[in-house]
Formats: C-alpha cells, sequence, structure tokens
C-alpha cells in the first residue's frame, strides 16, 4: 500500500503548480465557522501532504509528538496564526480513541443551535438603543452625566 500511495503522492505533485496553487484557513461570513479558502490545485497538494504524513505514521515507530508541515509558499492563514501546523498522530481506531477518552469529542453543533454571541450583540445595541431614548425622553438627566 505504501508504493501505491507514494506513486499518488508523487502524481499529485508532479501535475499540480505549486505557484498556481492556494490554500487557506479562514472563517465563514459569520465567523461561527472555520473554513478553508483554496483552489483546486492548493486542495491536492495540501492532500498530498496530509497523505505524506499518513506514510510517516506508518513507517515510524509510534511517536506522542505531532508531524508538523513544513511551510510552503502557497499556504496561507487568514486568521493571523497557524490553525493547523501538523497532526497529532493517533494509532488506535476511532471507536478505541473516543471509548478511552484520549480525544476530547465534541458532537457536530447543529444548524438550530443557539447563538449567543448574537444575542450577546443584540443585547447590548438594545441596552444601547434604550439609554439613548432615555437621554432624549429626559433632558433633565443629561446635567448627572457632566458631574466631575
Amino acid at each position: 500500500m505504501s508504493s501505491d500511495l507514494e506513486t499518488s503522492i508523487r502524481q499529485i505533485e508532479e501535475t499540480n503548480n505549486p505557484e498556481n496553487a492556494y490554500f487557506s484557513y479562514s472563517v465563514d461570513d459569520s465567523g461561527e465557522f472555520g473554513v478553508i479558502k483554496a483552489n483546486k490545485e492548493g486542495l491536492r497538494l495540501y492532500a498530498a501532504d496530509l497523505l505524506k504524513k499518513s506514510l510517516e505514521m506508518e513507517e515510524e515507530a509510534p511517536t506522542s509528538q505531532p508531524l508538523f508541515f513544513t511551510p510552503k509558499d502557497w499556504m496561507f492563514s487568514e486568521t493571523g496564526y497557524n490553525l493547523i501546523a501538523g497532526v497529532l498522530p493517533q494509532y488506535e481506531s476511532r471507536r478505541q480513541i473516543i471509548l478511552h477518552g484520549l480525544s476530547p469529542v465534541r458532537p457536530m453543533a447543529s444548524q438550530g443551535q443557539k447563538k449567543p454571541v448574537l444575542y450577546l450583540v443584540l443585547m447590548c445595541i438594545t441596552g444601547a438603543l434604550l439609554m439613548l431614548a432615555t437621554l432624549k425622553a429626559f433632558p433633565n438627566l443629561r446635567q448627572w452625566v457632566n458631574i466631575r
């Protein structure tokens, strides 16, 4: 299987020009979900890097140390920091990892889930509007604002 993967990696790297590749970590318009912004060359080259890390895990002795990606010119991060710098190897099956609690399991957020940040922003805006309306309705309160 290793030779098949190596052949696939080589073929991906030979047929996709890094000069044309673009791959970036970002967030969606709401700021709630992390997304990948990429063109097809960037996605393919990133996939080749992931396949290389799987080969490293297969060929080397098990380790708990992260396998870091080498920096690439075609890889960017719009968040200001590198969201995914490498792979933390897990050598067990998904079931074993979840059963032993080796990794925090967070269920996927449903679309119907409440958005507490949105509610906080709406409450702040509502409070500011109420304060402005109160100052307009009761002009004599304004003198208390400037007391030193």
